[in-house]
């Protein structure tokens, strides 16, 4: 049996450019993986996949990535795959995105199907916009959906992560999406040169603003680690909440006092 690491990322900033005319938006992210990881058990066998927490099999990204590599090589992938959830569901933190490039990654290498990265993003972007970031890693810029990648210098950081009791919808969250919550004429190139430079000052999730006003538990987050000083910002919609530095005694106590799941983590390098 194979076992790998799925890490989980943030949305180190989020701006939302406009409509597409599919429906979906454009946006223009900064992907940033972590080390908080799910685990994937992998094995040959009948196709099948499992996990610890109540998702049919037949919602599972996972599986439907694993149909979609079927349809790819023209023959059913034999390979079952079990996954301990640790990364928060409904959190913006990119577990079932995550899941799927692992899995596509190591079911390619064990069953030497031989395909290569961009086919292998070709066919996560299909059950998830983020999934594609998972085989880049590291830190990156998402264009388009945010399938369009575009990778920076690694940064290395330690970041704390709180995550309320309340799982948000992305659909439901770009549903509401305002005309003044956009940023049709946003100033990429400066984003990506202060970054470099490590300022950190010019981050926003506008999609994040979205988010706490739909679900009041994320502003209330927003506002507690304010109140503490901190900078934080919503990771993709919710509903986690991050900053940039180490997890504190504050922090933890008014955490657990909330119900609130906290996790210190640091930069994700690998892929």
């Amino acid at each position: 049996m194979l076992k790998v690491l799925s890490p989980a990322k943030v949305n180190l900033g989020l701006w939302v450019l406009g409509k597409r005319p599919d429906g979906y938006h454009n946006i223009f992210t900064v992907f940033h993986a972590v080390d908080l990881c799910d685990e994937v058990f992998l094995e040959e066998g009948p196709l099948e996949v499992s996990m610890n927490l109540p998702i049919p099999q037949e919602d599972n990204l996972v599986y439907k990535a694993l149909l979609e590599l079927s349809r790819r090589v023209g023959e059913e992938i034999g390979v079952r795959v079990r996954i301990n959830k640790r990364i928060p569901p409904g959190s913006g933190l990119g577990g079932g995105s995550s899941n799927v490039a692992t899995v596509l990654r190591a079911v390619n290498e064990m069953l030497s199907l031989g395909l290569e990265e961009e086919e292998l993003k070709e066919i996560a972007s299909l059950v998830s916009s983020d999934a594609p970031f998972f085989l880049v890693g590291g830190t990156a810029v998402g264009r388009g959906r945010g399938e369009r990648l575009q990778p920076l210098e690694d940064l290395n950081l330690k970041m704390t992560i709180l995550v309320p009791d309340v799982q948000a919808s992305t659909r439901r969250v770009y549903a509401c999406l305002r005309e003044e919550d956009m940023t049709p004429d946003l100033k990429e190139e400066e984003i990506i040169k202060a970054l470099r430079e490590g300022n950190f000052n010019v981050l926003e999730n506008r999609l994040g603003e979205v988010a706490c006003r739909l679900y009041p538990e994320i502003g209330e987050a927003l506002r507690f680690l304010r109140s503490l000083g901190k900078k934080p910002l919503v990771s993709g919609s919710g509903s986690a909440v991050f900053y940039i530095g180490s997890k504190t005694p504050e922090v933890e106590k008014g955490a657990l006092l909330r119900g609130w799941r906290v996790f210190e983590v640091r930069s994700w390098l690998g892929v």
